[in-house]
């Protein structure tokens, strides 16, 4: 029943998603343009198997204020790094691809930071699986060691943020296994 009740919350979510997106498209609301936004979504579910939004139980707005302002200084600090390597020697800017094992088995935390990375000069998300929770990042500069390991920190220190910002059922009753 608490399946059922989480899985028609979650199909509930990417309707709603789905319908204010169709507002924001017509840049207005009114009747008939919520009318049509439900037909479209309706129709929408009806013509493809679209995904559900994955669950929050809970959302910490400090801790996700603190993943917001880590983001921008991150943002900032990456195009430093990047804009200095390529003036001063931009061909013998070096990258690698780094395997990350992350922590979380939520889709919407995995879906964060993989978009937050992505966000940021200098690395890209290159491969992830899902199923076992992997993450592949091209980063760059990365020299050696040292360097690729500073890039793994800086995603795992990410991803901790986001899984203390946003309490998703998958990490927590994974929580309750180990504990």
């Amino acid at each position: 029943m608490r399946r059922t009740l989480r899985r028609i919350g979650a199909r509930l979510g990417m309707a709603a998603w789905l319908l204010a997106v169709w507002v924001l498209l017509w840049g207005r609301v009114d009747a008939l343009v919520v009318a049509g936004g439900v037909v479209a979504v309706v129709i929408a579910y009806a013509v493809s198997r679209l995904p559900a939004v994955p669950l929050v139980n809970r959302i910490r707005p400090l801790r996700l204020a603190e993943a917001a302002a880590e983001l921008a200084w991150d943002l900032f600090a990456s195009s430093v790094v990047i804009g200095w390597h390529a003036l001063r020697a931009p061909r013998r800017v070096r990258g690698a691809v780094i395997e990350v094992s992350a922590r979380t088995r939520s889709e919407l935390v995995l879906l964060v930071v993989t978009t937050s990375i992505s966000l940021r000069p200098g690395t890209l998300l290159v491969d992830l699986d899902w199923d076992r929770s992997i993450l592949r990042i091209h980063g760059m500069p990365v020299r050696d060691r040292r360097e690729a390991d500073a890039a793994r920190d800086g995603v795992l220190r990410t991803e901790r943020r986001l899984m203390r910002a946003l309490v998703t059922p998958e990490d927590t009753a994974k929580r309750e296994e180990q504990g």
